[in-house]
């Protein structure tokens, strides 16, 4: 059985993963307004209960659907230029927006979490600080190797990166998403981390 023993009693992740799956199933097909812990209970084979221990709400789990870390923090490149970098921020946007899933949920999530702050702080503290701080150090790394001066502001380059992406996809669809697109990302990340 595979279990995360990092704290509490042993959990079996197969239940974390099914759970996931079943949710990310769900909200593509009625959204995130549609979406109970009953219906993701009964297509992960589990209880609601059992859901509710490892995500209390309906935001803490759909954000951890529509935000998995594995995307948000791909394998690290140990020879990655900043270009190569740049190149995955884009990338792991790209596949977040290209996902029925996330696009279905992503009002609904912004919305219940701007009604709270502690939610809102809560929910997105997870990926955020594992984000800005992987980030950080491959940016930083990646520098070091072109022997290039960089502002490292992770926040800013995220954030610009999410919202251009964003923006495309709700004014154009996913196929905005295009080499074009990416190029002109690029570049304006690029301007980001290596001012005139």
């Amino acid at each position: 059985m595979a279990t995360d023993t990092a704290a509490g009693r042993p959990r079996d992740t197969r239940i974390d993963a099914a759970v996931l799956d079943a949710a990310r199933a769900v909200i593509a097909e009625v959204g995130y307004a549609g979406l109970t812990f009953t219906e993701v209970a009964a297509r992960a084979g589990t209880s609601v209960p059992a859901i509710r221990r490892r995500w209390p709400s309906k935001s803490h789990l759909v954000h951890r659907v529509v935000f998995p870390v594995e995307v948000a923090i791909p394998p690290r490149n140990p020879h990655a230029t900043l270009d190569d970098e740049l190149d995955s921020v884009i990338d792991g946007c790209a596949s977040l927006f290209s996902d029925a899933a996330m696009r279905r949920a992503l009002m609904g999530v912004f919305s219940e979490l701007a009604d709270d702050d502690d939610l809102q702080r809560e929910v997105t503290d997870r990926l955020r600080f594992a984000v800005w701080e992987d980030m950080t150090e491959r940016l930083t790394l990646a520098a070091a190797r072109d022997e290039v001066t960089i502002e490292p502001d992770p926040s800013l380059l995220i954030e610009a990166a999410f919202g251009a992406t964003l923006m495309a996809v709700m004014l154009r669809g996913v196929k905005a998403l295009d080499d074009q697109w990416r190029s002109d990302l690029h570049r304006a990340l690029w301007s980001i981390l290596v001012p005139c």
